[in-house]
């Protein structure tokens, strides 16, 4: 068996035979630990935290450990990583005192060049962005079907294609009715006869004047005009046809007959729809619901009239959420009098509330106003009548939609880039305010709902805090150099800490009101994309293509029946990003596309799951993309590396494992749930 530095030299000769690239990459690499190593005075690396020295307790041996493979820690200076061979840099102690472990004390300089910057924690309330889409449509209050009052045959049509425009009193059509003419017959009738009934008793006057009037009124029910009965009265009407002219004004939006139709009573003729009031019906998913109520002001804009924002209010959210969809229906009612906006159109609007630390909208803007009980649009400054209905109008505040700011304690707010996301732990980096050099200290938090730019700290943090808001990735590396607790290893050591309870080695699983046979149908999509990713690792171009082909197959046989809400929206944007352009050329384009593609099956992953029959492994290369680092999914615990191939094929490790769905849970070794390359003797 060789010995360990037997073997140190044989893979220092295989990488002294491989491109001049990754010599040089080396190199460079070599030099920063040089750096690190002889704590020079001169300029620092840029973005580098450097972490200042301090004498090592002789009690304890030094350790070292990689800058890319953090989890390595050897008491050996003059060791390589086991995982990509690159030379070894002492673990430097941070700052010491108590909880010293959490801290990261660095220098000034440093802190300057990796650009390290803070922000306060405050007491506001922040502005929430909600964004929802939807289309313009009739405003349903004012729109009227025209129906017919009696029956007849319609001898000419004015009014004869959708989209006319009329004004209340225009005439609609002209109609023959032996009904209509026998009830113009009794009006005559009845008007003569009270005419010569003056000289009869009062009786015989009071009878036939009550038949005129019935006469009257039956004529004014069938629709006619004031200045119609009168003309039939007095016999100056003549015709045997009749014009119907229209009630209100408005819009033609649908035609229901045609000259030389007969109608009977009730048959529709015509539905005309004022357009100077329109509604804009929206589709909100349920966590966006606390962030709506009736009268908040939107902005929204149509794809007609680009660069144009309209604005409207709130008049209605529907108060039963789809069980489909998981959306409720949220409608704006917006002014039209320019007629810019025509129904059908599309809209996306933005509503901005403030957000108390309940995570709930609040605003006063309809304090001390009256609104209509069942039409809130009518909205007033005192007590008075409905427009619409006539009922009597409510004060604002009994539909819940006042709430003063100064009645709610402003939440803690700190900025969105200051958080660290874990999936299961969110941590913030807090500037330790009396130290002698930069000092952070990590720190868990709880936190409420996102709101803009900020989010709502639940518990975590005090008022007049500074938290890094930017920079705190860097800081957090370096805390995982320092084998300290960070953002994925609460516990220090410098790597993730996997549980067996969380998602490492349990399976996804979807939603219940996710189907059985979506899950089922994706197993071809994920070996698609297993078979590129094995193809990129052997360097081998055009079987990736002949791969991505075939995977832009399966996602175009995949089906979304029974999907809805957040499943059917995870499913749509990670089959986007697992789609290939065909029109990739070289293998580093490949690579490229090859990251978004692992973004989306990782996704797919976690969301869905799979039920292939085999545990799937997500792998991490730190190297990748100028040291940005990349994941991938693989069949198996050895590293097959698709973003640098042959030249560095097991650089990377084991960071997550997905067993198959019903697949149960074996109790694995620590060792199995991060698994370096095999091949490589660790010493």
């Amino acid at each position: 068996m060789t010995t360990r530095f037997q073997k140190v030299r044989e893979v220092a000769a295989w990488t002294w035979r491989h491109t001049s690239a990754f010599v040089a990459l080396v190199l460079i690499v070599g030099a920063l630990v040089l750096g690190y190593k002889v704590a020079s005075p001169g300029p620092e690396p840029e973005g580098e935290i450097v972490q200042s020295e301090h004498e090592h307790d002789d009690d304890e041996p030094q350790m070292y450990t990689c800058s890319m493979h953090p989890s390595v820690r050897l008491p050996d200076p003059d060791a390589k990583c086991p995982i990509c061979f690159m030379d070894l840099i002492p673990v430097a102690e941070g700052a010491g005192g108590e909880g010293s472990e959490l801290r990261l004390t660095i220098s000034e300089a440093a802190r300057a060049m990796s650009r390290i910057e803070t922000a306060k924690v405050g007491r506001f309330f922040p502005t929430a962005e909600v964004r929802l889409f939807g289309k313009v449509t009739y405003d349903e209050t004012s729109v009227a079907r025209l129906s017919a009052y009696f029956p007849g045959r319609i001898e000419r049509l004015f009014v004869n294609y959708v989209g006319v425009p009329v004004a209340k009193g225009d005439h609609l059509a002209e109609l023959y009715s032996p009904e209509l003419l026998a009830v113009f017959e009794e009006l005559r009738q009845s008007s003569r006869s009270s005419d010569e009934s003056e000289g009869m008793s009062e009786l015989v006057r009071e009878a036939t004047r009550g038949t005129l009037r019935a006469a009257r009124d039956k004529l004014r029910l069938f629709g006619l005009t004031q200045d119609q009965i009168e003309s039939i009265e007095n016999r100056t009407y003549d015709s045997d046809h009749l014009t119907v002219y229209a009630p209100i004004g408005g819009v033609v939006t649908s035609l229901a007959i045609r000259e030389g139709d007969y109608v009977g009573t009730g048959d529709p003729i015509a539905t005309v729809a004022n357009l100077s009031h329109l509604w804009i019906d929206l589709e909100a998913y349920e966590s966006q619901l606390p962030l709506l109520r009736w009268g908040q002001p939107v902005s929204f804009t149509v794809e007609a009239h680009p660069g144009q924002r309209f604005e409207g209010r709130i008049s209605f959210i529907e108060p039963i959420v789809d069980e489909q969809t998981r959306t409720a229906a949220v409608r704006v009612a917006v002014d039209n009098d320019e007629f810019r906006l025509k129904p059908g159109m599309f809209a996306s609007a933005v509503i901005r509330p403030k957000v108390s630390a309940a995570g709930v909208a609040i605003g006063d803007e309809f304090a001390g106003k009256w609104v209509g009980p069942m039409h809130p649009t009518i909205v007033k400054d005192g007590p008075g009548a409905c427009d619409i209905c006539g009922m009597d109008l409510v004060p604002a505040e009994t539909f819940g939609v006042v709430s003063d700011s100064a009645s709610h304690e402003a939440p803690l707010v700190i900025p969105r880039s200051a958080v660290l996301f874990t999936g299961a732990r969110s941590v913030v980096y807090v500037q330790v305010e009396d130290a002698e050099s930069p000092t952070y200290e990590v720190r868990e938090v709880i936190l409420g709902p996102r709101a803009g730019e900020f989010y709502v700290v639940i518990s975590g943090l005090e008022e007049g805090e500074s938290v890094v808001a930017n920079g705190s990735f860097r800081v957090d590396s370096a805390m995982q150099i320092a084998a300290k607790p960070s953002m994925m290893a609460p516990n220090g050591g410098g790597a993730p800490v996997h549980d067996h309870e969380g998602l490492t080695l349990a399976p996804a699983q979807p939603s219940p009101d996710v189907p059985e046979s979506f899950i089922q149908s994706l197993d071809p999509v994920y070996i698609a994309y297993l078979e590129a990713q094995e193809r990129l690792a052997a360097d081998d171009l055009a079987g990736f293509l002949d791969a991505a082909m075939d995977l832009n197959a399966k996602l175009g046989a995949i089906t979304e029946l029974g999907l809805a809400g957040e499943s059917l929206a995870s499913w749509r944007t990670a089959s986007a990003k697992l789609r290939v352009d065909p029109s990739i050329t070289t293998i580093e384009d490949a690579r490229a596309r090859f990251e978004a593609m692992s973004d989306g099956v990782i996704e797919l992953q976690r969301r869905f799951g799979h039920a292939a029959g085999e545990t799937w492994n997500i792998a991490f290369c730190p190297m990748a993309f100028d040291f940005k680092g990349a994941d991938w999914l693989q069949r198996g615990e050895t590293i097959n590396n698709p973003y640098f191939g042959e030249a560095m094929l097991q650089c990377g490790e084991i960071r997550e494992s997905f067993p198959s769905l019903g697949e149960p849970e074996a109790d694995q070794p620590e060792s199995d749930v991060q698994t370096h390359g095999e091949g490589h003797d660790n010493g």
